[in-house]
């Protein structure tokens, strides 16, 4: 018996050894950003998120915890806001007699409408709507049916922490600038940019556990991969929502790490791998950049 108690213990004892070994080497899709005077912990971030991707990893928590502000690329209380909600609202709509039908081609408008008619939401309900509005809107009620909620989102939960904890928040960009970014792309080329979000989505379902899994233990190679896939064939699209707004981003980063402050920055996750990434123009800034 005592033998046998004593194998018992020696195997749990391993497996505990085992298990913190495992959460020691295991990763996060956070990296720690220093000068010779600041901090930066940068966080990628996926924007809509399912109630079971909580809690965070405690590096992450801890992150969190050891900063004096909370930099977002949009500060969330401007994007509540009744004025923003109606500004949206005006820009999303069509003008005149405009309808998305006669904005797209017949093939694009038939592939939209079967997408919605299977995410049970009515094409006619989106009809005077301009299309970055209806195919964003038809991305939030998919990926709603699949379990991802806004509420759940990573921005929204270090927003509704610091605004409990009375730290700062700082948006790196304002609403009205994505409004307009939508909005010029889609004016531009309807067409592509509709399709471009049926091609999204698409993936989505059928990789959406790898994206999880990438985030989830910060393998940003894969994350980099699925970004491309993405984008695959719309180079002006990545170029426009990605790498023009990472640069943008940057000077104000820099500003950051030049004040002897601690910042937690949470942006999208697609915006730190690959060529044109944060990280990677960060580290030709000569900051020193460390997985957490």
């Amino acid at each position: 018996m005592k033998t046998r108690r004593g194998f018992i213990k020696s195997c749990t004892l391993a497996l505990v050894a085992a298990t913190l070994a495992t959460g020691v080497m295991a990763k996060s899709c956070l990296w720690k950003v220093t000068s010779e005077t600041g901090t930066l912990y940068l966080q990628g971030s996926i924007h809509i998120l399912k109630a079971d991707s909580y809690p965070l990893a405690p590096a992450i928590e801890q992150a969190y915890s050891a900063s004096d502000a909370l930099v977002l690329e949009v500060d969330m209380a401007e994007m509540s806001s009744p004025e923003t909600q109606q500004r949206i609202m005006a820009k999303a709509l069509l003008s005149g007699d405009g309808t998305l039908q006669k904005e797209l081609d017949t093939d694009t408008y038939q592939k939209l409408e079967a997408a919605c008619t299977g995410a049970g939401l009515p094409l006619a309900a989106l009809e005077k709507f301009k299309p970055w509005f209806a195919s964003m809107t038809l991305a939030l009620t998919k990926m709603q049916k699949m379990g991802f909620n806004p509420k759940h989102g990573l921005d929204k939960y270090f927003y509704d922490k610091a605004k409990t904890d009375g730290k700062k928040v700082v948006g790196l960009e304002s609403i009205e600038f994505q409004i307009d970014l939508f909005d010029s792309l889609a004016a531009a080329n309807p067409n592509d940019f509709v399709a471009r979000t049926l091609a999204d989505l698409e993936m989505l379902e059928e990789e959406v556990e790898d994206l999880l899994r990438a985030w989830t233990t910060g393998d940003i190679d894969a994350v980099g991969k699925l970004m491309a896939k993405s984008f695959e064939g719309y180079p002006e699209f990545y170029k426009t929502f990605v790498t023009d707004r990472n640069e943008r981003w940057l000077k104000t980063l820099n500003g950051l790490l030049e004040k002897p402050k601690t910042h937690m920055v949470v942006v999208g996750a697609g915006h730190l791998p690959g060529k044109g990434g944060l990280l990677e123009l960060l580290e030709k800034k000569g900051y020193t950049v460390e997985q957490l």
